[in-house]
């Protein structure tokens, strides 16, 4: 049996990693400071090298997954505590435990490494210029170039780089899960037939959490997928305006929709979506997407949590 250490188990994709590989017969660890499931190993400070070898050394995993992150903190120092340090004091204590070049190890980024993206430059692929404009990106692109520099030394590190991943479970902040909770509402006479959104023009690149997950198990267990940074996305654009106006429909509703100016971003990119080319080459198949299926699984879950 393949056993598997996961950092960020208790988030929203840790969470569906720890499901979906329990269901393929995986014995899932977690490390982190808050408890996620029975299997979790407790560190008080992400930092910590030391503390984090203790537990490599103690669970012996065939594969490590840092999800570990993120995306709004009260300050500029936890942005890069979680998202830069902890990565650099997780290869450490790969290092420290002798586990470095024998266990595949996949540190998960994000596609705002990015940065500010030009129409013309979509689709955006693995060697599209990064230039990060928050500390979130920063971060993350940090963590991307410490992963580079472990292998160009000969280790096993992938640098996954997902687009917007979205289902079930997802954090309330997300326009995604905010528009679907209260399109819930509105079907239950809790809230009136208003929504009041942002900016509706842009178009994003989602896919399925339940998609991601296979993908981060299929990469990690494919040699070809080391040393790669992979986009993990659907190819597709997305307008914010359509994924809202299939929400309602799924759900049997008319809703007016009022839109705010107060709530456009300073920067808000028109387009983004990803080039999927790199990581069909590695699936052997193309990443699949059904945004009704998905949005419709996220009504259930929210309908189901509300019963």
């Amino acid at each position: 049996m393949s056993k598997v250490l996961i950092t960020g188990g208790g988030g929203f994709c840790g969470q569906h990693l720890v499901q979906y590989l329990t269901a393929q017969g995986v014995e899932v660890h977690t490390l982190g400071v808050k408890p996620s499931i029975d299997r979790h190993h407790v560190i008080t400070d992400v930092t910590d090298a030391t503390a984090i070898a203790a537990v490599l050394e103690t669970v012996q995993p065939n594969y490590v997954f840092h999800l570990a992150g993120v995306a709004s903190a009260p300050s500029a120092a936890t942005f890069y505590q979680v998202n830069a340090s902890y990565a650099a004091a997780l290869l450490q204590a790969m290092d420290l435990s002798g586990l470095a070049a024998t266990v595949p190890t996949m540190l998960v980024g994000t596609s705002a490494e990015y940065g500010a993206i030009e129409p013309e430059q979509v689709p955006i692929h693995e060697l599209t210029p990064v230039s990060p404009y928050h500390h979130y990106g920063i971060g993350k692109l940090a963590q991307t170039h410490m992963g580079m520099a472990a292998a160009r030394t000969g280790k096993p590190v992938i640098m996954a780089r997902p687009f917007n991943i979205i289902g079930p479970g997802m954090p309330p902040h997300l326009s995604v899960q905010s528009f679907a909770q209260q399109v819930v509402n509105i079907t239950k006479g809790q809230q009136s037939p208003t929504i009041t959104v942002g900016n509706l023009g842009s178009s994003r690149d989602f896919i399925d959490i339940g998609e991601v997950v296979q993908i981060y198990w299929q990469l990690i267990q494919n040699p070809q997928a080391y040393g790669q940074v992979i986009n993990v996305c659907s190819g597709q654009g997305v307008v914010i305006a359509d994924l809202l106006q299939l929400l309602t429909k799924l759900a049997g509703v008319a809703v007016t929709v009022n839109v705010d100016s107060q709530r456009f971003k300073a920067l808000d990119i028109p387009v983004h979506y990803g080039c999927t080319e790199k990581l069909t080459g590695l699936l052997g198949r193309s990443p699949q997407f059904d945004l009704q299926k998905t949005l419709q699984g996220i009504l259930e879950d929210l309908l189901g949590r509300s019963s």
